[in-house]
Parts: structure tokens; sequence; C-alpha cells
């Protein structure tokens, strides 16, 4: 049996079907005002902990709704690979899934792949830049999934792993992204990352009708601590832009760079080697 292609459909933790996403917005964000109203009674009894972990528990069934409705299920099973994140998004993940690489440059890889071993779901961790997805073939992978981590990204990161994101992905498949986006209460911050993403960059994908079939995406949390949750399919009739030489070369002259930066850190982590010269200079005198 196939893979099941990766279509959209209605659920509930990701909020009604809408195409003139930007309305829907507006009228979420008028009713902000009384979710703050609500909030105020959790800090004030509870304080902010109370507050970030019942923000914690809705984040984590609308990500469980997330993975559990738009990874594509099937046999043989799907290949994933989740950016960022942790041990918890491996349990939602259905059980026919055949790989998830998570990559990130934080992970805990031994945390990460015992985990894996406990929700049966193989599972690959290599600690990198989430931006860097070189390690995939083309077309290959079922689903990216981020779990903030584009927020985390550069400009240009953003725009490398936009690139590198359509070569990995087979067509008709979903990049799968929970995000942190501007605004809500400044207390969402502590103790926590603070970057954010801007709609607009998702925009940008909406935009990009060759690359992508569909974007979607709706606002969790607004008013207290807002993320976009939503999914960007791969075009089936994407082609990726033929790079010149000149650019193949800059993309190998950057990588050669960061493997010779990371030698370098590595080696400076070394011991020093005085005391070996020391008593080479002894046998030597004898």
């Amino acid at each position: 049996m196939p893979l099941l292609p990766c279509r959209l459909s209605r659920q509930a933790a990701f909020g009604r079907a809408y195409t003139k996403s930007r309305q829907a917005l507006v009228v979420r964000a008028e009713a902000s005002v009384g979710t703050i109203a609500a909030t105020l009674p959790v800090i004030a009894i509870g304080g902010v902990a109370a507050w970030r972990f019942a923000v914690y528990g809705q984040l984590e069934y609308i990500t469980a709704a997330m993975l559990t409705n738009y990874v594509p299920k099937g046999e043989p099973g799907p290949r994933v690979i989740q950016l960022q994140g942790s041990t918890r998004e491996l349990y939602y993940y259905p059980k026919s899934t055949l790989q998830v690489t998570v990559v990130g440059e934080n992970i805990n890889k031994g945390l990460l792949e015992q985990a894996g071993l406990q929700a049966a779901v193989p599972t690959t961790a290599k600690t990198q830049s989430p931006a860097n997805l070189g390690f995939a073939a083309d077309a290959s992978v079922d689903a990216v999934v981020s779990i903030g981590a584009i927020a985390g990204m550069s400009e240009p990161q953003r725009a490398a792993f936009a690139t590198e994101v359509l070569r990995v992905l087979k067509p008709g498949c979903p990049i799968i992204f929970v995000e942190r986006i501007p605004g809500g209460l400044p207390i969402r911050f502590i103790g926590a990352s603070s970057f954010t993403l801007a709609e607009s960059f998702l925009q940008g994908w909406k935009d990009r009708q060759d690359a992508f079939e569909l974007v979607e995406w709706d606002v969790a949390l607004e008013g207290q601590d807002p993320h976009a949750v939503g999914v960007a399919v791969k075009a089936a009739d994407y082609r990726a832009p033929i790079l010149s030489r000149r650019a193949e070369k800059a993309a190998e002259k950057a990588e050669r760079e960061r493997v010779e930066k990371e030698a370098r850190k590595e080696k400076a982590r070394l011991p020093k080697k005085g005391f070996d010269k020391v008593a080479g200079n002894l046998m030597t005198d004898d």
C-alpha cells in the first residue's frame, strides 16, 4: 500500500479551514483582549510558573494533533526530518514511521535515540544546524517538522533552509511547523527563547506558487504566547532552479570553511601537547 498523499483535512487543533487567512486572523485578534483578561487570574493565583504550565499543555496538544494528522501514514511508512523539538514529539508520530532524523545544534543525541526506542520509532539525531539538510537525498523525505527551528534561524539560514527543504521533500509532502510569532504577553520569554518568526515569512512561502501548492496556518494561543501552526505542501510539479557553477563553488567553499572552523574548535578543546614535547626532548638528551 503506497503512502497516502499529503492532503489537509479539517481537525480541531489546527482550527477551521479558510482561504482568506488575514480576515480569519483579524477575527481571532479581536478576541485576544478577552484571552488576556482570562489569563491574569491564573498568573495572580499561581504565578508565572502556573501560567507557563497551562500554556505548555495547550501547545503540546496542538503539536500532537499536527503530527498525528499531517504526517503521511501507510506502508512502508514515512521518513521524517524533525528540526529541534524534544523527545516528546517522538510519541506522536504514526507507528508505521520508518525513520525520524532529529536535527539541531543543542539536542541531546543519546536521550533522543533512547526515547525513539521507547516510542518504537527508529530515531537518529544529528547535532548540527537545522538549516543544513545535506545528509538527505533528493525527494527522499515524507515530512519535515519544525518545532521552533525556523524562528531561531537567521535570514540567510532561512533562505538556505527553504531551498534544502524543497530539495529533500517528496512532491506533495508537507513541512509541518509550530513557530513562535511576535505578540502576546512579555512574560512569555521568561526562561525561554526570544526568537520569533514574522508571519510575513510564511506569506512569502504562500506567494511562491511554483514551489508550494498549499501554505496554510492558524494562530494558536493568541494574546498569550502566539504560535503559527500549520503546513506548507511542496508542489507536485516543483522544479528546483539550476545553480550556476559560480554559485555551486561558493556553496562548496562555505561548507569547507564551516568544516575547517569546526575542526579548529575541536582541536582547541584537546589537551596541549607540551608534555609530549618535553618528554621527547628528555629522550633525545639521553
